[in-house]
């Protein structure tokens, strides 16, 4: 099976067309330093929790109840944190195109499950458009967040999204990537 070699878009995307399929790969990595600052954050948020650990072994009552439903939602958060280092380091967006359709995975190396979409089912792949001015979005595309999807289409009356944190100029070449591998198979 022959294949053309591996080409990219931008500097987190790498595509490779072969006879039957296109496979794209959307690495998660981020710089050295914006790494560094999530893994220290974790490590202080570590302390935060063994320092309240050892609060409440001493209380009591009242303070022993907030003590615990504090540990609850730092555990849920320690929980974000980690699965967002995991994802920094090992993560990728896997997708595949054929003629039967398009297979999206979000993979942690290589576990992870692969949603399958019918070709024939997939109508309008477009850039998400983001409102500079709208908080929410913009917090979206931090570093600390596993979201930010920059890619939505619909697929029976359901939307999906993926290609997280995309700048808008690799959403769009990826968005006309995909189109016309769905055009092609």
């Amino acid at each position: 099976m022959s294949s053309a070699p591996i080409q990219s878009i931008g500097e987190r995307i790498t595509f490779a067309w072969h006879e039957d399929a296109l496979t794209v790969i959307i690495n998660q990595h981020i710089p050295r330093n914006q790494r560094m600052m999530l893994e220290g954050w974790f490590l202080a948020w570590l302390g935060v929790g063994a320092a309240v650990t050892m609060e409440m072994n001493n209380a009591i009552g009242n303070d022993r109840t907030f003590f615990l439903i504090f540990m609850a939602f730092w555990a849920f958060f320690a929980f974000r944190v980690l699965k967002v280092i995991a994802w920094r380091r090992t993560g990728r967006e896997m997708l595949r195109i054929t003629s039967e359709g398009m297979s999206v995975k979000n993979a942690f190396g290589e576990l992870g499950r692969a949603r399958f979409f019918l070709k024939e089912n997939i109508k309008k792949m477009e850039v998400i458009q983001r409102d500079p001015a709208k908080f929410m979005q913009n917090l979206d595309q931090s570093f600390w967040i596993m979201g930010g999807d920059s890619l939505q289409f619909t697929y029976l009356r359901s939307r999906f999204v993926l290609g997280k944190q995309l700048t808008a100029k690799d959403a769009a070449q990826l968005a006309k990537l995909i189109d016309k591998a769905l055009r092609k198979f």
